[in-house]
């Protein structure tokens, strides 16, 4: 066999052969001196059986893996989905995610792999899938303000918080990372598709570790959130019951050194559990992202004190304006029914100025539901 591929292509090859994980890719190349010649040896089995860490009834089936197939239908889907790669052994790789439990042998990515060379201002954002109006008003807050700061905000693309913490960081015309539990040519969940390729537009970036059409799987997700962690210097948890997988995710933070960060939530009902459990564990309490800009000793840059941005986080309403704002809550959508009670604004004129709010980004419609709140009403100035 001759060697047709750039050296660590056979890396991200490797990756696509099913049993194979990364801690057992490492040791191949560590064993048999460089990618070609480790993806060479899996495909004899004689050398195959060298390998303790590789299970006697899988040898066969990776054996068969190992073939220019595997090879051309990874280079293919590469090309045509505009996917590239980074290896552990390349410069590019993160120093940060060497230091974790089990790092990745490879990086699939798509967008603006510069981000990959950032080591400061990375903060992860992870919660529930099924979380509340209030903590997903908290999610898309936080990571506009973040991104008003230079931070990347990093998360897992799924519903809920961690789509909201994307939406934030964009909308603050910031950088954003999303670590999919899928490989990058598919799109899960499905109706994420426009917020993926408004991240990639953008200048974000989408990683996965599972090469290009690995479908989702429950037991990918966990995987991924190391990754979550491993990239980020800290980790916030903005919901998250008592089971859920963010847990994980700041467990993993702990066991690596980062600090994690947790916004309390109603105690009254069970929706945040697993926050106020972190809290009891030591984790910090997080109200305001001026707290971790503090702790990290990150100054406003230069470029954001210039910005648009800082040099007007008042905003300026009518006094109809003033009043709705008044009367729409943060923490749950209300209807325009509800609106019109508190109000008595008419009717036709709630929408209008529903529709104006809506475009300052102000407040946000939650389909079949209502309006909540995004602004803090601090910042509203009546004229």
């Amino acid at each position: 066999m001759t060697q047709q591929y750039e050296m660590n292509f056979y890396i991200a090859a490797m990756q696509c052969i099913q049993n194979l994980g990364a801690a057992t890719i490492r040791l191949l190349v560590d064993r048999f001196g460089n990618p070609y010649k480790a993806w060479c040896a899996l495909g004899d089995r004689d050398k195959v059986d060298t390998i303790s860490a590789i299970p006697e009834h899988r040898k066969n089936a990776i054996c068969k893996s190992a073939n220019d197939r595997t090879l051309t239908n990874l280079y293919a889907a590469l090309r045509h989905y505009h996917i590239g790669y980074v290896t552990y052994l390349d410069v590019l790789f993160p120093a940060r995610l060497q230091e974790i439990y089990n790092p990745p042998a490879v990086l699939f990515v798509k967008g603006n792999i510069e981000l990959l060379k950032k080591s400061e201002r990375i903060i992860a954002m992870v919660g529930a899938r099924k979380c509340t109006d209030y903590a997903r008003n908290v999610a898309k807050h936080f990571g506009k303000s973040f991104a008003n700061y230079g931070v990347i905000i990093v998360s897992g693309g799924a519903r809920g918080i961690d789509s909201a913490s994307h939406e934030g960081a964009l909308l603050g015309h910031g950088h954003t990372i999303a670590v999919m539990g899928c490989g990058l040519e598919q799109t899960y969940p499905p109706e994420n598709k426009k917020l993926f390729n408004q991240i990639i537009d953008q200048k974000g970036l989408l990683v996965s570790e599972y090469p290009p059409f690995m479908p989702p799987h429950a037991k990918n997700f966990p995987a991924r959130n190391r990754i979550i962690s491993g990239l980020s210097q800290a980790v916030i948890v903005v919901e998250a019951r008592a089971s859920s997988g963010s847990l994980t995710t700041a467990d993993m933070s702990i066991n690596s050194g980062r600090e994690v960060y947790v916004v309390p939530g109603n105690v009254l009902e069970h929706y945040a559990d697993g926050c106020h459990w972190l809290l009891r564990q030591g984790a910090h309490v997080l109200t305001k992202p001026e707290d971790i800009m503090e702790d990290f000793g990150w100054a406003m840059t230069k470029d954001i004190k210039d910005s648009d941005i800082s040099k007007s986080s008042m905003l300026s309403f009518s006094l109809e304006e003033s009043n709705l704002i008044k009367a729409i809550p943060t923490n749950r959508a209300i209807s325009i029914n509800e609106l019109y009670q508190d109000t008595r604004i008419p009717m036709d004129k709630i929408y209008s100025l529903l529709l104006e709010l809506e475009m300052k980004q102000i407040v946000e419609k939650i389909p079949s539901r209502g309006y909540i709140l995004c602004q803090n009403r601090s910042d509203v100035l009546v004229h």
